[in-house]
């Protein structure tokens, strides 16, 4: 797997073809017999192979509203230069665009504009974080190498929530974590949070466990858990209290950072007795680190401008 600010090619392997994407141009589509199981338990993460032909009218009205967009008042001989349509094309789907309330013709600026309602398409879009959209092909590609599940999670208010997990794709799948909200005292992902986010949200969060009576967060406890923050800070990464969960299994947990904000936290979870404590660094600690710093790089590389493409092509379960 590999990302790249330029290009994306993609290969099928039942009929050859070859599906290439340059940034800032149309994807190229690939034959009719290309498949994706759209509709079943797993899906693709190469979202240029398609089941059917795009709808080409479908293409190109988004591709107006794009160019509407992104020039902010559009004239048609704007739109002609932007995307080499005819300009009957482009007059017949800015009359569709306006008849749905997206486009509207504003005759003061002498040109057309995008409406409010456009901010209605990522109204579903709200809950799913883009670092989310960057470690998704890495955290595949993480579970395909060493086969133990990742989750990432994000911060909910004052709670983790999971937002992504590869558990469909290993074979120590259990059941879903998807959605969970990790404690954020026992589990490594919370532990991982309060070691490295700032001073002043730290002292937040155990202010609030002091103040929880059923934590029993006395001042014993306290400065037991300070000790064991400056340990998951020394050491870069947290395990999750054996206590809580006393089976097999248990969790490694590392930040992916940007500077001193703490956007997310990455996973791996493995089954105690599959892998001897001499054999940690190599097989858990490593390649959870390398796979952080590669997020880390590519979340940073995406806030410049770039645009990263996932050469992955894995099935993966959709979990958002």
């Amino acid at each position: 797997m590999e990302l790249s600010p330029v290009t994306a090619q993609t290969t099928d392997a039942s009929t050859g073809v070859v599906d290439t994407a340059q940034s800032g141009s149309k994807p190229g589509r690939p034959a009719e017999s290309v498949r994706c199981r759209t509709n079943s338990r797993h899906g693709l993460t190469d979202l240029s192979r398609r089941s059917y032909p795009p709808v080409e009218s479908v293409c190109r009205a988004l591709e107006i509203l794009n160019a509407v967009n992104k020039l902010r008042i559009a004239s048609i001989n704007g739109l002609y230069e932007e995307t080499k349509f005819p300009k009957s094309t482009i007059v017949r789907m800015l009359e569709t665009l306006m008849s749905e309330g997206y486009v509207a013709r504003d005759n003061m600026c002498g040109g057309y504009r995008v409406t409010s309602r456009v901010r209605e398409l990522s109204s579903g879009y709200e809950g799913i974080s883009r670092i989310i959209e960057v470690a998704r092909p890495l955290a595949i590609d993480l579970t395909r190498r060493t086969k133990w599940p990742v989750a990432i999670g994000v911060m909910d208010g004052d709670e983790i929530a999971i937002q992504f997990w590869t558990g469909a794709i290993s074979p120590w799948n259990t059941d879903s974590i998807l959605g969970l909200r990790p404690d954020m005292e026992h589990s490594a992902m919370g532990r991982t949070y309060l070691a490295f986010c700032p001073a002043a949200e730290r002292e937040r969060h155990l202010a609030r466990f002091r103040a929880d009576p059923e934590r029993n967060f006395d001042d014993s406890a306290e400065r037991r858990f300070r000790l064991l923050l400056e340990q998951v800070r020394s050491e870069g990464y947290a395990q999750r209290d054996p206590r809580t969960w006393p089976y097999r299994r248990t969790t490694f947990c590392m930040p992916i950072r940007e500077g001193d904000t703490v956007h997310a936290m990455i996973s791996t979870s493995y089954f105690t007795t599959a892998i001897p404590k001499h054999k940690l660094a190599e097989q858990i600690i490593e390649p959870l680190r390398c796979t952080t710093t590669k997020i880390e790089e590519a979340f940073a590389f995406m806030n410049s401008g770039g645009d990263l493409v996932d050469h992955s092509g894995d099935e993966v379960e959709f979990g958002f």
